[in-house]
């Protein structure tokens, strides 16, 4: 099992604010966006036949410096595997969007520079992803229609149809309830549909 990190603006963050604008236009008559949050995710995964020995060295990191979060501009959440829970739930009222490159998800790069400024054992790969959560009502009080609100605000399909997901270049997840993690690792292990199939 991994370790989890979740990371969020707590300051103005504009790409959401101009998203939540652009979205509302967007979104089946009747139907409203209260609200529209942005996360960046992280997955720790254990290197092959090792525990989660990585898991205190790598929340000191998390907390005493700047690597993955600027404590001035971001808020997070780190969970280790034992502390994760079985499913990922999206906050209370929300659904939302996991999306991730088409191609590979592993950041070699960032789990080199990590292991460079703070050594640790048992680190395996480092993958990531783009949490959109979107909090919408539907007409007259009634439940929204997820189904055609993700069809209106997921992955770009034409010219006024889709915004959060780039096709070409991601794929995506629709989250409208828990989902377990060991589905969240598996979407994010996965190889992306051939790009005629997504877009």
């Amino acid at each position: 099992m991994s370790a989890v990190l979740r990371t969020r603006l707590k300051i103005a963050d504009l790409t959401a604010w101009t998203a939540l604008d652009a979205a509302r236009k967007l979104l089946p008559a009747g139907h409203a966006l209260r609200r529209l949050q942005r996360e960046e995710i992280f997955v720790f995964e254990p290197a092959e036949g090792r525990g989660a020995d990585f898991e205190g060295p790598l929340g000191h990191a998390i907390e005493s410096s700047n690597f993955f979060v600027n404590p001035n501009k971001e808020q997070y959440r780190f969970l280790g595997a034992a502390d994760r829970g079985a499913a990922l739930v999206p906050p209370e009222g929300a659904w939302g969007i996991l999306a991730r490159a088409r191609g590979e998800t592993r950041d070699d790069g960032l789990r080199e520079r990590l292991l460079r400024e703070h050594p640790m054992n048992g680190l395996g790969s480092i993958r990531r992803g783009r949490l959109w959560w979107l909090w919408v009502e539907g007409p007259e009080g009634r439940s929204a229609d997820l189904e055609a609100c993700y069809r209106a605000v997921g992955p770009v399909t034409g010219s006024r149809r889709g915004l959060l997901v780039n096709p070409h270049s991601e794929t995506d997840f629709k989250i409208d309830g828990p989902v377990s993690w060991d589905a969240v690792e598996a979407f994010l292990r996965a190889p992306a549909a051939p790009r005629r199939e997504a877009a």
